[in-house]
């Protein structure tokens, strides 16, 4: 039992140690009181933890949001890499997946889906802090999403991410 065990252990760190590190958004409080508001099509979300978490009311039943607080973490489904949410306070709205979606080919390609209305500053060797009237827009495996706050880190590895066609 202990070497099937050690075998299912050690074949799901190697398929995961392969995998695309995720693009993250750390999405800092605002102490003036505005919130960030992050929209993201239900099934790109892949995992969604919070210390607390409100409902909120909507006028359109398709859409379901949500005030979340304390050690927030989403992960979700991009289009060429993974993306991570993290932040202490945000309103979600999950939205429904969008039947458009257009895969994207390249991180050069990724990078034009985000539009940036933001003063940058300097971060660590692969981040951007960005602070003023942030906004990016971004796909997923679902369709479209979009962050808005008044200040996100934004860290992209270096790292490509791996093809899956070409391997």
């Amino acid at each position: 039992m202990r070497k099937v065990l050690g075998t299912l252990l050690l074949c799901a760190a190697s398929a995961h140690a392969g995998a695309a590190p995720p693009e993250t958004f750390v999405i800092q409080s605002d102490k003036t009181g505005h919130e960030a508001t992050v929209k993201i099509p239900v099934g790109a979300v892949t995992k969604l933890s919070a210390n607390f978490a409100e409902s909120l009311v909507v006028a359109d039943p398709e859409f379901e949001s949500m005030r979340l607080r304390g050690d927030v973490l989403i992960s979700i489904a991009g289009s060429v890499r993974p993306i991570q949410i993290k932040a202490d306070n945000i309103v979600l709205e999950l939205t429904p997946d969008s039947t458009q979606y257009h895969p994207v080919s390249s991180r050069a390609d990724s990078a034009a889906n985000k539009l940036t209305r933001a003063t940058t500053l300097s971060g660590a060797d692969d981040s951007q802090v960005l602070v003023g009237n942030v906004v990016f827009d971004l796909q997923t495996a679902a369709g479209p999403m979009e962050i808005k706050a008044d200040r996100v880190e934004h860290q992209l590895s270096s790292e490509e991410p791996v093809s899956e066609a070409g391997t």
